[in-house]
């Protein structure tokens, strides 16, 4: 498979975000955003700002445990960051690992996301 990996400016601050954010430090993750970020993950409807943002997580980790991802591809053209991984994850429930393809779109206003897009099937969450 061919790999896109093109680090730039916006690619970097999406991968100090998404630091922030996988530790839960929310103080930090705040200056990556725009005060009404728009997120939508897959079909659910999009929730906004960073308590948006941490309601979603908060949902998420009730759910699955994160463990890392496979990067695929990083770009980004003009105001716009694209990543696409594998995520793995293993389900609270019952222990099953999961890897779910995954492809996040991240626009930015000035350094900061205005909004953020996850295209990937969060069904397998529930089980």
């Amino acid at each position: 498979m061919d790999q896109r990996i093109e680090p730039s400016r916006l690619t970097d601050l999406v991968e100090q975000m998404e630091a922030a954010v996988g530790q839960g430090q929310w103080e930090a993750a705040h200056a990556f955003f725009t005060p009404n970020a728009r997120y939508q993950v897959g079909a659910r409807a999009p929730v906004f700002g960073l308590d948006g943002i941490k309601t979603y997580m908060g949902w998420q980790a009730e759910r699955v445990r994160w463990d890392g991802h496979d990067l695929r591809m990083k770009f980004s053209r003009g105001n716009t960051a694209v990543f696409e991984v594998i995520s793995h994850f293993t389900r609270i429930s019952d222990g099953t690992e999961l890897r779910l393809p995954c492809t996040d779109i991240y626009m930015f206003e000035g350094e900061r996301i205005a909004d953020w897009r996850v295209y990937a099937d969060m069904t397998i969450f529930d089980g």
